[in-house]
């Protein structure tokens, strides 16, 4: 089992850079785990998927928590959507993919994506589930695990992670993220979820 790297096409270029010139590295980083772990989640169950749309959706999930225009009302993962949804356009990505990652990156904490039957869209939350909660890692090689998180490691991430989604959830009460805490504890969930040492 193995897990994909970046497709080389111009629309997985054009999020790759905007994901590097937005983002802090901690967060490219777990963007980039995110693809990582989804490809080999979906492979583990035999789903085929387009490449280039989870690489892009997968990259451009978190967007709302760093590109400028921050409101403060709209729940992060809706911002981000349509930032990713413009972003397609703008690289020249056709309608209907620039729809597919604005439903990836708008439903990825939903709990239920990961049952959605778009592998895409499925993907990008079983990906960042395993990144941020470890869940379904068990499920894969412990040497394709080593490998990705020796790649791009995880230091620092869930201080940051902790932080955006407090300040997420304190400024809107009613964002999923908060809903998410109230409910079952996410943020706490971030903070303990045990990962290998240094990573």
């Amino acid at each position: 089992m193995t897990w994909s790297t970046r497709p080389d096409t111009p629309l997985a270029d054009a999020a790759d850079h905007l994901l590097r010139t937005c983002a802090p590295r901690v967060l490219v980083a777990h963007c980039r785990r995110t693809h990582a772990f989804a490809t080999a989640l979906l492979g583990r169950a035999h789903r085929s998927f387009d490449p280039e749309l989870l690489f892009v959706a997968s990259a451009l999930h978190d967007l709302g928590l760093c590109a400028p225009g921050e409101d403060g009302v709209t729940p992060f993962q809706l911002r981000g959507a349509d930032l990713a949804h413009d972003a397609v356009l703008r690289a020249g990505g056709a309608p209907d993919a620039a729809d597919l990652v604005r439903e990836a990156v708008a439903l990825h904490l939903e709990l239920g994506t990961a049952d959605d039957p778009r592998p895409e869209v499925a993907g990008v939350h079983l990906g960042a589930a395993a990144d941020v909660l470890g869940l379904h890692l068990d499920e894969l090689p412990g040497g394709l695990v080593g490998d990705v998180l020796e790649r791009w490691p995880r230091e620092g991430f869930p201080a940051y992670l902790e932080a955006a989604m407090r300040q997420e959830a304190t400024t809107k009460p009613d964002s999923r993220v908060a809903v998410l805490q109230r409910e079952l504890g996410f943020i706490d969930l971030i903070a303990a979820t045990a990962f290998p040492a240094g990573r």
